[in-house]
């Protein structure tokens, strides 16, 4: 077996757990598992990790990095119609980089609703879940984005948010039963223009009679 420092082994490990996840779902997600996708002993991951929580969390951390990375270039002070394009193109670009993390964190997502009772009591799964995973960061942008504008958008931007990533976890779906990554970015172009639309306030004469 090849030699690798801790953090590279570390590094590996994660990726194994997070192909394990996407390909076998979470149940099957064992450590044992982890350590034979991985190439490395079973003791290795009780040696770099110190239970499976730790890697688990460490998935969430992996997410949270590249999705900072991904929007890093996302700049509200454009205009609010060019934002929303851009912070729909730079989730679509997020997905198509990690197609295997997105469906890794949908597995989680789906063990957090499950044991919400005990993982976020009487507390709402959306927050614990997707905010930190772009949620924040989006509805931020855009807010800062209609600022700009002097923009007063017809449907709140926490909802606008919340759309745009609920129509983004259906695309992590599509993509992985079609892998048509034109049909996928068609819909984002869809996605983006029925948020402006949703967004464009209807002003008298538009209103229907």
């Amino acid at each position: 077996m090849t030699y690798l420092p801790v953090g590279e082994r570390r590094r590996a490990i994660i990726d194994a757990a997070i192909e394990v996840i996407a390909e076998e779902g979470l149940a099957r997600a064992t450590t044992r598992r982890i350590a034979e996708r991985a190439g490395t002993p079973h003791a290795t991951i009780h040696y770099c990790f110190r239970d499976k929580d730790e890697l688990t969390l460490l998935i969430l951390a992996r997410a949270r990095s590249t999705m900072h990375a991904a929007f890093a270039r996302l700049s509200p002070g454009s205009g609010f119609e060019a934002t929303v394009r851009a912070a729909v193109a730079a989730y679509w670009q997020w997905i198509r980089d990690a197609p295997g993390l997105h469906l890794a964190l949908l597995e989680l997502t789906l063990w957090v609703i499950r044991n919400r009772q005990t993982v976020a009591p009487g507390g709402d799964v959306w927050a614990t879940v997707n905010a930190p995973f772009g949620g924040d960061l989006i509805e931020d942008a855009l807010t800062t984005a209609a600022r700009a504008d002097n923009l007063h958008p017809a449907v709140p931007v926490t909802d606008l948010a919340r759309f745009l990533i609920h129509r983004m976890d259906g695309l992590v779906l599509e993509l992985a039963e079609t892998r048509d990554e034109a049909a996928c970015e068609h819909q984002t172009h869809l996605l983006a223009n029925a948020l402006i639309a949703l967004a464009t306030p209807v002003t008298q004469h538009q209103r229907p009679r």
